[in-house]
C-alpha cells in the first residue's frame, strides 16, 4: 500500500496487534457460520471453511506471510453460494476503490452468494453501473469478510488525505465489517474478475457460530478488544 509517512508511523505495527489479531483469526479457524447484522438492516449469513484467513498485522514475521504495512484486521471468504441475505451500506460507509463515503444507503440483496439486487438512490445508482460495466457475473459474487481491530487507524482518515492514501486506515479502523465483492482466486477459487469491492462497513455487529466478535462496530470478543 501506499500511504504518507505521517500515517506510516501512526499505524507502526505493533506486537500487542499481532496478538489481537491472531486471537481473531483462532476464532475463525473454529468457526462453522458468520452471522452480521446492523441497525441499518443488515442480515446477512454465510458459511465459512472452505478458505484460508487472511490475518494481517502490519509485518511479515513468519515464512510465508505476506502483510501490509499499515494493517489491522482479519478476513475469510464465506463458503461458495453459501452467502445470503440482506447488506445495507449505510451513510458514512466506504466503498473502495472509489475512495469515498456512502451518502445515500444502499441495499443488497443476497443469495447463493451472489448479489441478486442493489437498491437505493444515487450511491446504489453508481455502484450498479460501475459493476455493470465489467460485463461479469463474477464481479457480483461476494469475496472476504471480516473486521478491524487496528484502535489507532482512522475512520475520517480518508476525507482528509484522499488523493494522498490507499486508505489502509479505511480498511482497518477498529471495529469495522470488511465486506467484499469480487474474486476469490487469492484464496484458491475459481471466480476471476477484475472487479473487487472493498466496503468497510460500520456500526455492525458480527457473530461466529452465535458468538459476537462486535456489537455495534465495537470490539467486544476477549483476546481482541482493547483494552481502555
Amino acid at each position: 500500500m501506499v500511504e504518507p509517512p505521517e500515517t506510516l508511523i501512526r499505524l507502526l505495527p505493533t506486537v500487542e496487534d499481532k496478538r489481537r489479531v491472531k486471537a481473531a483469526e483462532a476464532c475463525l479457524k473454529a468457526a462453522s457460520t458468520m452471522t452480521v447484522t446492523s441497525e441499518a438492516g443488515t442480515d446477512l449469513t454465510v458459511a465459512i471453511g472452505e478458505y484460508p484467513i487472511l490475518c494481517e498485522y502490519g509485518y511479515s514475521d513468519e515464512p510465508g506471510h505476506w502483510d501490509h504495512w499499515p494493517a489491522g484486521f482479519v478476513a475469510t471468504w464465506p463458503n461458495e453460494g453459501s452467502a445470503r441475505g440482506t447488506v445495507v451500506i449505510d451513510r458514512g460507509d466506504i466503498i473502495f476503490p472509489f475512495k469515498d463515503y456512502v451518502k445515500t444507503p444502499i441495499r443488497l440483496r443476497i443469495d447463493k452468494g451472489y448479489v441478486r439486487q442493489i437498491e437505493g438512490d444515487l450511491d446504489a445508482d453508481f455502484l450498479r453501473e460501475y459493476m455493470r460495466q465489467f460485463n461479469d457475473d463474477e464481479a457480483d459474487a461476494v469475496s472476504h469478510l471480516g473486521w478491524g481491530l487496528q484502535p489507532r487507524a482512522r475512520w475520517t482518515e480518508l476525507g482528509l488525505l484522499r488523493g494522498q492514501t490507499n486508505s489502509n486506515d479505511g480498511r482497518s479502523f477498529y471495529g469495522n465489517f470488511m465486506f467484499s465483492t469480487g474474486p476469490n482466486t487469492d484464496a484458491g477459487g475459481r471466480r476471476d474478475t477484475l472487479c473487487h469491492l472493498d466496503i468497510p462497513m460500520r456500526h455492525c455487529s458480527v457473530s461466529l457460530d452465535g458468538r459476537p466478535m462486535t456489537v455495534k462496530g465495537d470490539v467486544v470478543a476477549d483476546g481482541q478488544r482493547l483494552e481502555r
